[in-house]
């Protein structure tokens, strides 16, 4: 009898195993679990009319993703955990008290873990002071905002094993003090958000609600001076109608929504062709009522920004893909107005892939200097656009970054260009000098010898390496 009922269980056991793979034949689950990308079933042949080599362990990475009742599977674990142990089955979501949710790739700017250096704050203002000035130069208006995190101004609902901090040094106090000293055209929405009494994200959602989203709108506008309707006088509709990303990723099988307020922005302007949704990797929208007109990049803060900018004016541009290429956007969009809008969490892509543009060669100027150091210096390819090349140089560890950089190459002819530099942050912390020059234009050149050029005023050098 016992290995009768052993035999019964295993087979119970086995059978329960068998039916979401049985069921996937009927139900299979088709769309991506939170902010999972959507993959294909694998091919038996690839592009090169060969025996795809991979094909068995994509299939079981297609399974992963794709098996019946999944969705619901991983909702049942999440509410076990979430509510009875008070933690998270997800990794990139943090359960808080009281049934809020956090980013869990806010830790660290929560924590005070691993803050910027002060070389690479001031890098970062470096980059936005040459993106300004390359605005001012094509007459745009340019101006940089960052959204705080969600734990960063709602905190008393984060977990009690995240509540003792590593520091109180925070990225965004840094590179807000640092701007605040600059010429950079910047709107600190901390400040603005810190000093309401009402919430203004979501509960269950990443970002902040619409109402939010207005409060930040106005606020920017209203700094740059540009006329625009408020939405005063608007009659807010609330709706229990929105389920948030960090639900989403935690409770897919759950409807979980949650309360947001709707202005009826949507019904000032209208989105050109090919818009689905504010997801949208690039959205343009026309208001015949407005006038200016607007390229904004932002991440997905902006996605409840879009609708309220869009009424501001009479042509706009919204874009999330990072790296920006300046150049090649601007001759498209044409803007009056560059709005920058990225996360707190994310500060540190401006010093990793920052904006870029092509580098016009300035006339060098050449006193006698003693030799400082010897630096690294190579040509590499654009990881972003082919039309471009990347002449990089190293940084020493005196150099005023506060100063305009520049890599010098020395041409076969003698000729000497010095090309004004982004400072870009390796992968090993490095700090390094990126001029960007045309494909083009590098191929007549032949180099010879390279500097680094770092000018305090129009007629001196600082410092120059050979």
């Amino acid at each position: 009898m016992k290995k009768i009922g052993l035999l019964i269980f295993s087979v119970l056991c086995i059978g329960l195993c068998l039916i979401p793979t049985l069921l996937s034949f009927v139900i299979p689950c088709k769309e991506p679990v939170g902010n999972e990308q959507k993959t294909s079933f694998p091919t038996l042949m690839t592009e090169e009319n060969r025996w795809n080599v991979s094909f068995l362990t994509q299939l079981g990475e297609y399974y992963e993703k794709h098996f019946a009742l999944r969705k619901e599977a991983i909702t049942a674990d999440a509410l076990i955990q979430s509510k009875v142990f008070q933690v998270s089955n997800v990794d990139t979501v943090t359960v808080g008290t009281d049934g809020w949710l956090y980013y869990t790739s806010t830790q660290k700017d929560y924590l005070g873990k691993n803050p910027l250096s002060k070389r690479e704050v001031t890098a970062i203002v470096h980059n936005l002071q040459r993106i300004q000035s390359y605005c001012q130069a094509k007459g745009i208006t340019f101006l940089f905002t960052s959204p705080p995190n969600k734990n960063t101004l709602y905190p008393e609902h984060m977990p009690y094993y995240l509540r003792v901090k590593t520091s109180e040094i925070h990225n965004r106090d840094l590179l807000s003090a640092a701007l605040e000293k600059s010429n950079v055209n910047y709107y600190n929405l901390y400040d603005l958000f810190a000093s309401q009494n009402a919430v203004y994200y979501l509960k269950k959602d990443s970002h902040w609600n619409n109402a939010g989203a207005l409060l930040a709108y106005n606020g920017i506008l209203d700094y740059l001076g540009k006329s625009h309707e408020d939405f005063s006088s608007a009659t807010a509709v609330r709706r229990k109608d929105f389920k948030g990303d960090l639900s989403a990723m935690l409770y897919p099988a759950l409807k979980d929504t949650e309360y947001n307020e709707y202005y009826g922005a949507e019904e000032h302007f209208s989105y050109n062709e090919g818009f689905q949704s504010v997801e949208d990797t690039s959205i343009t929208t026309s208001c015949a009522e407005a006038s200016s007109t607007l390229y904004m990049y932002r991440d997905s803060f902006g996605n409840a920004l879009v609708p309220f900018f869009a009424t501001a004016y009479n042509r706009a541009t919204f874009s999330k893909g990072f790296a920006v290429d300046l150049e090649k956007t601007f001759s498209e969009t044409h803007p009056d107005t560059f709005i920058m809008e990225l996360v707190e969490r994310n500060l540190d892509w401006l010093i990793t892939m920052p904006p870029f543009f092509a580098t016009e060669p300035v006339t060098l100027y050449n006193p006698a200097v003693t030799k400082k150091d010897t630096l690294s210096f190579a040509v590499e390819d654009c990881t972003y656009s082919s039309d471009y090349k990347v002449l990089t140089m190293t940084l020493p560890k005196e150099s005023d970054l506060s100063s305009d950089i520049y890599v010098v190459v020395k041409e076969a002819t003698g000729l000497k260009k010095a090309y004004e530099a982004f400072l870009v942050k390796e992968e090993t912390g490095t700090l390094k000098a990126c001029a960007y020059v045309k494909t083009e234009n590098l191929e007549t050149m032949t180099i010879d010898d390279s500097a680094l050029w770092t000018k305090t005023d129009n007629t001196s050098i600082e410092y120059i390496y050979k």
